[in-house]
C-alpha cells in the first residue's frame, strides 16, 4: 500500500490505499526532530526518540505494526482450484528497531511474527512462527551534489509506483531481500536507485529462513522531475533470475530483462501514472520477448461536496502463444502488484487486458469509497489465466477454451483513517465470469476483505 491516502484531497482521490503518517517503511520517518523536547506533542514520542548518551546525535527509535484481516473466498482461483470456500484470519505483529550512532551510521532491526487462523493449507506468504524480516546497516554520505544512502543487509525493496517492483504487503508475509541497495538524491530532486539482492523464500519454522534463497535480483532505477509538480520522467532497469518459474505445461529457471519507463504527475486536478516495460532473456533454450503497460488517470471534481472523481485504469500484459511456441510472450513482473487490480489479487500481471473504471468519493477528509467494474481480457488465447503469484490455471488451455473474455469483477473498496495511525479498510469483489473461466468449468468468484492496522 503505497503513497499517502489523505495527503491534499485530489491526490487522496487516487486510492492508493496508503498509511498515511506511516509510510510503508518506518525508517522513511525521520524522528530527528523530536530532539527539541517542545516538538514532542505525542504519546508515542516518546518511544520514537529515546536519547543514548554515547553521542550528542545518537538516538534510538522504536515502532512497530499489529495488523488483522479477516477473509472470506467463495469459489477462489475462479473455481479451478481448492479449496474453493475459505474463511479465515491472518495476523501480523511488528517490531522495529532503528538505532542511529549519528547521522551518518544507523542499524535498523525489524522482526516479526505471521499467523494464519483457519486457513485451509496456509501457503509460506500466509504465516511464518518468527523472522528477521528486515536487519541492515546503513550508511550517509554526500558524494559531489548527491546525498546517498547505502544499506547493507536484509531489506524491503520497492522501486516507482510498485507495479513491477513490490513489497506484496497484502499478503501477510511480506517479500525480503538479502543484498545492498544505494540511493542518492540530487538537489533537483532526481533520484538514482541501484540494488542487487537474492530474494528470500519465507518458511513456517521461526528464524530458519538463513538460506531459502530464491533466484537473483538486480535494478537500476532512475527518476528526475521534468516539470515541477506536473511531469515525471523515470526510466529502470530490471534483471530477475528466477528458480522454477511456470508457464502452461512449462517450467524450469529463467533469466528475464526488464526495460522500461514511467511518466507520471498532475496538472491541476487531473493525475495520471503510467508505466511501460519490454522483457527480453531466456527461459530454458526459450528466448523471452514480452511487453507490459499499466496506466491510471483521475480527475477530482474538488469544488463539489464528496470531493467526487472519476478514475480509469487501464492495463495490457502480454500472453504467450503455447507450449509449442518458440518464445515466451507472458510478460512476468520481477515482483508484481496485483492489488492494483483489486486487494485480493484474484487476476495477477499476466496475459490481462484490463478497463477499470471507477467512481471515488470522500465524504470526510478521513474517509474515501471506490466503486467500479473491472473488465479483464486474456492478451492471447492460446496462454492460460493466472492466478495468485503467477500461477498458471492448466484448465483454462484447453482445445474447447479459446475465449479471450476473462470476465467483469465488481468491486467496492473503503478506508477510514480512525487516527493517524489506525486505519480500517475493507473490500468486496464480485466476479461475473467470463467464457474464459466457464468454459474450463470455472465459476465467479466472490471475496470479501477487513483489515485493522495499528502502527506506532
Amino acid at each position: 500500500m503505497a503513497g499517502a491516502l489523505f495527503a491534499p484531497a485530489a491526490h487522496a482521490q487516487y486510492f492508493a490505499l496508503g498509511k498515511g503518517a506511516y509510510p510503508l517503511e518506518f525508517y522513511d520517518i525521520d524522528f530527528s526532530y523530536l530532539a527539541d523536547p517542545a516538538n514532542r506533542t505525542g504519546q508515542l514520542d516518546a518511544l520514537h526518540y529515546i536519547p543514548v548518551g554515547i553521542g550528542s546525535e545518537a538516538y534510538l527509535s522504536l515502532g512497530g505494526e499489529f495488523r488483522q484481516q479477516f477473509w472470506s473466498w467463495n469459489n477462489a482461483g475462479h473455481g479451478l482450484r481448492a479449496p474453493l470456500q475459505n474463511t479465515y484470519d491472518l495476523e501480523r505483529i511488528v517490531g522495529d528497531i532503528y538505532f542511529h550512532f549519528d547521522r551518518h551510521l544507523a542499524v535498523f532491526l525489524q522482526l516479526a511474527r505471521y499467523d494464519a487462523f483457519n486457513r485451509i493449507s496456509p501457503s509460506t506468504t500466509d504465516q511464518d512462527r518468527g523472522r528477521i524480516q528486515q536487519g541492515f546497516i546503513e550508511l550517509k554520505e554526500p558524494v559531489g551534489p548527491a546525498d546517498v544512502t547505502a544499506r547493507l543487509g536484509r531489506q524491503e525493496i520497492f522501486l516507482g509506483s510498485g507495479r513491477f517492483v513490490w513489497i506484496n504487503d497484502s499478503s501477510n508475509v511480506r517479500t525480503t531481500q538479502d543484498g545492498v541497495r544505494l540511493r542518492a538524491r540530487f538537489p533537483n530532486e532526481a533520484t538514482l536507485d541501484l540494488a542487487v539482492a537474492r530474494p528470500v523464500t519465507s518458511v513456517l519454522d521461526a528464524f530458519s529462513d538463513w538460506d531459502t534463497h530464491s533466484g537473483v535480483f538486480g535494478a537500476a532505477y532512475a527518476s528526475q522531475v521534468l516539470l515541477p509538480n506536473q511531469l515525471h520522467l523515470d526510466e529502470y532497469y530490471f534483471y530477475r533470475r528466477n528458480i522454477g518459474a511456470q508457464y502452461v505445461g512449462l517450467a524450469g529457471n529463467e533469466d528475464r530483462h526488464t526495460v522500461g519507463g514511467r511518466v507520471w504527475g498532475a496538472f491541476g486536478p487531473l493525475l495520471y501514472d503510467g508505466d511501460f516495460a519490454y522483457q527480453f532473456g531466456t527461459f530454458n533454450n526459450k528466448a523471452i520477448s514480452a511487453f507490459g503497460a499499466s496506466t491510471r488517470v483521475l480527475y477530482s471534481f474538488e469544488s463539489l461536496p464528496w470531493n467526487p472523481g472519476l478514475q480509469l485504469q487501464t492495463s495490457y500484459f502480454s500472453g504467450g502463444g503455447g507450449p509449442n511456441s518458440k518464445t515466451i510472450g507472458t510478460f512476468s513482473a520481477p515482483f508484481p502488484r496485483p492489488t492494483m487490480l483489486n486487494y485480493a489479487g484474484l487476476e495477477t500481471l499476466e496475459n490481462l487486458i484490463e478497463v477499470y473504471p471507477a467512481f471515488i468519493v470522500s465524504p470526510t477528509p478521513t474517509f474515501a469509497f471506490r466503486f467500479g467494474p473491472e473488465i479483464l481480457w486474456r492478451a492471447s488465447r492460446y496462454d492460460a489465466v493466472y492466478v495468485s503469484r503467477a500461477t498458471p490455471l492448466p484448465k483454462t488451455m484447453t482445445p474447447t477454451d479459446t475465449a479471450a473474455y476473462i470476465g467483469t469483477n465488481l468491486v467496492a473498496t473503503a478506508q477510514w483513517r480512525l487516527a493517524p495511525n489506525i486505519i480500517l479498510f475493507g473490500e468486496y469483489l464480485h466476479e461475473l465470469a467470463g467464457p474464459a473461466i466457464t468454459l474450463a468449468g470455472g465459476h465467479g468468484a466472490d471475496v470479501g476483505v477487513v483489515q485493522i492496522d495499528f502502527n506506532f
